[in-house]
């Protein structure tokens, strides 16, 4: 009797020990980790598709973010003057044409006046040579005083067009006030301002007051060693990342190579048109761009996330079947932190753990 409880105890034993876990993640013989169907840990894992690329990476290159000058202007007061308003502040977005500042300036109530002197010399000269030509036809005076009548006329006429236009450049009309209104030449955000109230301007241009420059296109510039000069041209791209948008890349096409190297550093600038219609980036911003060529040889991309390092490898991990993945080693060429350039170990559109890689690279760690 108490031989066969001893049996049936040993039996119940070995077949709770041979009966798996939910949790267990155990290896098949052909290397794969395989997860239960029921397994909460399959819901902690993010399942994507490998990408491809033809782009391929050339240089890394130190570069800095700046105005777009072709859409950047430094306005000056073209009047002499004191400041007596500011309508327009740092970060304030303009259109063309908008005040930005009142000036009450001597210039333009001269400039009114000179316009005011001038039409009336038209009018005085005007009747002058009407009465020329009248006494001229009735042979009172001679023909030379004719002519000068016509070329007194003629030179009021001139100079009222030049005091006019002066004045209408300067925004004055029938009164002398001399109140002036500096404009914005151009659409875009005031980014900078050296323009106080009760301050004195100069016609010369000397100071700038406002600095307007539309951001939603920037410029980014790059500094490129003499090695890597053979593989830029004009429109190549660069990709830009920096540490004030982390994660994201912008693309910028260059526009300028310079003709001459740094004798300092032996590098050349290149300058590249840059998008900002979310206004990510600022000017000053510093990073890193990367000069790309387009490559004969398509490449996968994975997420940087999908990476694990295992000693002197990377791997990652292959979805085979639900619940079935198969760990891969694979060589990667170039990785921003965000998208891995990978040349062997994947294939593009196959299926991979993007999130939750450590998970696996764990639960393969605990086999045998």
């Amino acid at each position: 009797m108490k031989r066969l409880l001893f049996l049936a105890f040993a039996l119940t034993a070995a077949c709770r020990d041979a009966a798996p876990s939910a949790e267990a993640a155990p290896v098949d013989r052909g290397g794969d980790i395989i997860l239960a169907i029921d397994s909460p840990k399959l819901a902690a894992l993010t399942i994507g598709t490998v990408g491809a690329t033809q782009d391929r990476v050339l240089a890394s290159l130190p570069a800095q973010v700046v105005l777009d000058e072709d859409h950047t202007v430094r306005v000056t007061s073209p009047v002499s003057g004191r400041i007596t308003a500011l309508l327009a502040h740092p970060g304030d977005r303009v259109a063309a044409g908008a005040p930005l500042a009142h000036i009450s300036s001597g210039d333009l109530s001269q400039a009114t006046s000179d316009a005011a002197k001038a039409e009336a010399a038209v009018a005085q000269t005007a009747a002058a040579l009407t009465r020329a030509e009248d006494l001229f036809a009735h042979r009172v005076i001679a023909q030379k005083d004719l002519e000068q009548a016509r070329s007194d006329a003629a030179q009021a006429r001139a100079e009222s067009a030049r005091a006019r236009q002066r004045a209408e450049l300067l925004g004055g009309g029938a009164d002398v006030r001399g109140d002036y209104v500096l404009r914005a030449p151009v659409a875009g955000t005031i980014v900078d301002r050296s323009a106080n109230t009760g301050a004195e301007v100069r016609s010369d241009g000397a100071v700038v007051l406002f600095t307007v420059s539309a951001l939603e296109q920037l410029w980014l510039v790059a500094s490129v060693p003499q090695r890597d000069l053979p593989s830029v041209g004009l429109g190549s791209t660069l990709w830009f990342h920096s540490e004030a948008a982390p994660g994201a890349r912008f693309e910028a096409k260059v526009q300028w190579i310079s003709d001459q190297l740094d004798a300092a550093t032996r590098t050349a600038q290149v300058r590249a048109v840059l998008g900002n219609d979310r206004r990510t980036l600022r000017a000053g911003v510093i990073g890193q761009a990367r000069l790309v060529a387009r490559d004969p040889t398509v490449l996968a991309t994975v997420p940087s996330v999908a990476l694990v390092t295992s000693g002197r490898e990377t791997v990652v991990f292959v979805e085979k079947a639900k619940g079935r993945f198969e760990r891969r080693t694979v060589h990667v060429t170039e990785d921003d932190g965000t998208v891995a350039l990978v040349s062997a170990g994947v294939r593009p559109g196959e299926r991979l753990v993007t999130q939750g890689s450590l998970l696996l690279a764990a639960e393969a760690g605990r086999q045998p």
